[in-house]
C-alpha cells in the first residue's frame, strides 16, 4: 500500500509512505532525511522491493523523507537551510521544514521500531549508532540487526533517533558509505538492504557484536595533500600510533587503539578538516 503524505500544495513537497501490514510490531525504516545521502535511500528503496507478506511486522518504508533537499542533492532543506534531523519533532505551524518534521515525527510515533538510514562518508564503515549504554532495550535490539559494529551515541537534541528514544520508543540509526553529489555505493546498499531484510524476516545474525564508545573527530593542523593507508581502508581496528596515511609526505599515526569508522580520501585537505574519525572499546 502506498500514499503520500503532503506538507502544502507545492509539487514536491511531499513524501511516500509504502506499507506492508502485519500482525506484529510496528516498524518504521525511513531514509532520506538528508537529501544527498544517497546510498541509504537506495538501500530503503531495494528493501521496499523485497519485502513480501511472509513478512509479520507492520511494516512502513519512507525512502525520501526531504524531497526538496533530494531534488537539490542537498544535506539541508532548500527552504530556509534547516537540518531536517536537527528540528524534531517539529510544528504544526511552523517553517516548511518544522511541519515536514511534524509529518514524520507524527507517524514514527505511531511505531513501535524505527530505524533511521544515513550515509557516513565515501570510506566509511557501516555501522549501527545507538544509545544503548544508558538504555538496555536499545542493546538488546542492536542485537536483532546483522552488522558487527555499534557506536555510542548520547542523543543529538533534534534528531529523529534521539527524540523517539526520549519518548521511549526504540530507534537506531544505520550508517552506510555514500559519497559526494549523490554518489551511490551499490553494494554497501545491497548489504544493508539484505541486513534489514533479515531483521524483518526473524533471521538470526551471524556476526558477533563489538560496542563502541563514541567516535572522535581527528582533524588536520595543517593544509596539505591527504593519502590513506589502504591497509586500514581494509583493515580498520588500528592500534595507537599504526600509520594510517600521509599529510605532505609526513606519517599520520592513530592517536589511539580503536576502530576506524571512516577516514578522508586521497585530496587536499585544509586546516581543521576531518581526517579521520575513531571510536574505542570502553572500559
Amino acid at each position: 500500500m502506498e500514499r503520500r503524505v503532503f506538507i502544502d500544495e507545492m509539487y514536491h513537497n511531499y513524501f511516500q509512505v509504502f506499507r506492508k501490514k502485519g500482525n506484529g510490531p510496528k516498524v518504521l525504516i525511513i531514509s532520506g532525511l538528508h537529501g544527498d545521502e544517497h546510498t541509504s535511500i537506495y538501500a530503503n528503496m531495494l528493501l521496499k522491493d523485497r519485502i513480501d507478506e511472509s513478512i509479520e511486522y507492520d511494516v512502513m518504508i519512507i525512502p525520501i523523507a526531504n524531497m526538496g533537499a533530494f531534488l537539490y542533492r542537498s544535506r539541508t532543506s532548500p527552504y530556509g537551510g534547516e537540518d531536517l534531523n536537527r528540528i524534531f519533532p517539529g510544528k504544526k505551524n511552523g517553517s516548511i521544514c518544522e511541519r515536514l518534521a511534524d509529518q514524520i515525527f507524527s507517524i514514527a510515533m505511531d511505531s513501535d521500531i524505527i530505524i533511521d538510514l544515513h550515509s557516513c562518508g565515501f570510506l566509511c564503515h557501516p555501522y549501527i549508532l545507538a544509545m544503548y549504554r544508558h538504555h538496555d532495550y536499545i542493546e538488546e535490539f542492536t542485537k536483532k540487526i546483522d552488522l558487527p559494529y555499534v557506536i555510542e551515541s548520547k542523543g543529538t537534541g533534534g534528531q529523529l533517533m534521539s527524540e523517539m528514544v526520549k519518548r521511549g520508543k526504540t530507534s537506531i540509526i544505520i550508517e552506510m558509505p555514500s559519497g559526494f553529489g549523490g554518489y551511490i555505493q551499490k553494494n554497501d546498499a545491497e548489504n544493508i538492504s539484505q541486513v534489514l531484510l533479515n531483521f524483518l524476516e526473524n533471521r538470526r545474525p551471524e556476526n558477533k557484536k563489538l560496542y563502541l564508545s563514541q567516535m572522535e573527530k581527528i582533524r588536520s593542523e595543517e593544509f596539505g595533500i591527504f593519502f590513506p593507508e589502504n591497509k586500514v581502508i581494509r583493515n580498520r581496528i588500528v592500534k595507537k600510533d599504526q600509520k594510517i596515511g600521509t599529510l605532505n609526505n609526513n606519517t599520520i599515526k592513530s592517536k589511539k587503539d580503536g576502530f576506524l569508522i571512516s577516514i578522508h580520501f586521497p585530496s587536499y585537505v585544509f586546516r581543521g578538516e576531518i581526517l579521520y574519525e575513531i571510536a574505542q572499546v570502553p572500559s
